[in-house]
């Protein structure tokens, strides 16, 4: 089915990328937008999240909230999202709603109102949501440690942005980072589901798009130039949280690249949830942590593969720190088991299999390869490469990028700290472990 993947490159730049899938009538079309955070600068963090809020809230052609209201008359759904790198905007409808979505995205691509009214109300429900994830321990934390590990590289700031710049945003701002961005020639269009022929897709494509135009701003030229720093780095933050918390991180490669998926598939078999390495040795065995776990983070430059740990403040941080690295050290000299490498690998593919019975999931898979990684056939390669990955390729990968010499560390700090805590951390240590 992959292998019919067709794509065209409309004349004003426009990228559509479509897959018939006709098993069910539907159809999934999506806009990606190569725009996120990264490209945002000093004074105007966070606004490519405002913006695609703004997204929904009026055209000259219809009104604030029209367009989900819209969608949904047509018994599908919508949505959005903000990354680093990509905004993009999904629609799912019966397949004879295609030419309606088609239409309202092409709306939007260039007739946004921004109503200050409209954007001031918005404005408060992007602050919330701010305070929101602030108030997560482990979000902020992430937050934290990604200011510190990336410095003055645009991927410092999540899409979350600035409050100071939420606040202080003006409609002109957003008005002028729209016109910038959402530009044919900076998009790609993509269409999977029960549809008549590529080439109608083509048509249709040409019909709503085709007169768009716009030149979209010349991109950072120092992307490729970031460079991690190259010794460990420790570093301690105090923090308004009730326990303390220690993330960890290493340089990971970009996400295009070879290794991301090795990377992907050894941080599930240590952070995979209860089952995972870290949790089985560190919570369950020695009763050092409270919760622990890990991400990997791989942007269109650069990347960070990360870990974190939550504990009680009887516990030294710098006992954490070393099991933590004990238990990745234990991965790089021993590698893992064949059956943990079949589990996950198992598990992965089947995770994968069951996206490709959905035709926004495919839809969602080549948009993200094609805007981040600059080639959708990458992913469709992966799912191959998943096929043959074997337990030596992670061992190198894990002594690629899991480098101690290289590890960055944050260690959040409680202001305050609760005397109970430290009698809790006592009792659960010796009646705790399982």
């Amino acid at each position: 089915m992959l292998d019919n993947i067709a794509q065209k490159t409309l004349p004003n730049g426009l990228k559509v990328i479509c897959l018939k899938k006709s098993d069910t009538p539907i159809v999934s079309v999506q806009l990606w937008y190569k725009t996120g955070s990264f490209y945002e600068r000093d004074g105007i963090r966070g606004i490519s999240h405002f913006l695609e809020h703004m997204m929904f809230r009026g055209t000259s052609w219809i009104k604030s909230e029209e367009h989900s209201g819209r969608i949904s008359e047509l018994g599908g759904h919508c949505n959005a999202f903000t990354a680093e790198d990509v905004t993009a905007f999904f629609n799912s409808v019966p397949k004879d709603g295609l030419d309606m979505v088609l239409r309202l995205e092409a709306d939007r691509m260039d007739g946004l109102l921004l109503d200050p009214d409209i954007f001031e109300a918005e404005r408060g429900v992007l602050t919330e949501e701010y305070h929101t994830y602030m108030n997560n321990p482990v979000t902020k934390a992430f937050l934290e440690f990604r200011r510190e590990f990336f410095g003055t590289y645009p991927y410092a700031d999540s899409p979350l942005g600035r409050i100071e710049d939420t606040k202080s945003v003006t409609v002109d701002d957003c008005r002028e980072y729209y016109h910038s961005f959402y530009v044919p020639q900076n998009a790609n269009l993509v269409v999977v589901g029960d549809f008549e022929s590529e080439e109608r897709i083509f048509e249709k494509a040409q019909k709503w798009f085709g007169s768009k135009s716009g030149s979209v701003i010349k991109q950072s030229a120092d992307a490729a130039k970031f460079k991690h720093t190259q010794k460990a780095h420790e570093m301690e933050r105090r923090v308004d949280f009730d326990v303390p918390v220690l993330v960890c991180g290493f340089p990971a490669p970009h996400s295009s690249h070879k290794d991301a998926l090795p990377l992907e598939i050894l941080q599930i078999v240590l952070s995979g949830g209860e089952s995972g390495r870290l949790y089985r040795e560190m919570v369950r065995k020695k009763s050092i942590v409270i919760m622990v776990g890990g991400m990997n983070q791989m942007f269109r430059y650069a990347g960070m593969s990360m870990f974190f740990a939550i504990f009680t403040p009887d516990i030294p941080v710098s006992k954490v720190r070393a099991e933590l690295g004990r238990q990745i050290d234990i991965v790089k000299k021993d590698g893992i088991t064949a059956q943990e490498f079949q589990k996950v690998k198992n598990a992965t593919l089947t995770n994968r299999t069951f996206e490709l019975h959905s035709a926004e999931h495919i839809a969602q898979r080549i948009g993200y390869g094609e805007a981040l990684e600059g080639d959708y056939r990458l992913w469709v390669s992966r799912l191959d490469k998943l096929k043959h990955l074997n337990r030596d390729e992670l061992v190198e990968a894990a002594v690629r990028y899991w480098d101690s010499s290289k590890m960055h560390s944050l260690y959040l700090k409680p202001q305050k700290v609760s005397p109970g805590l430290f009698v809790a951390g006592f009792f659960r240590r010796i009646f705790g472990r399982k």
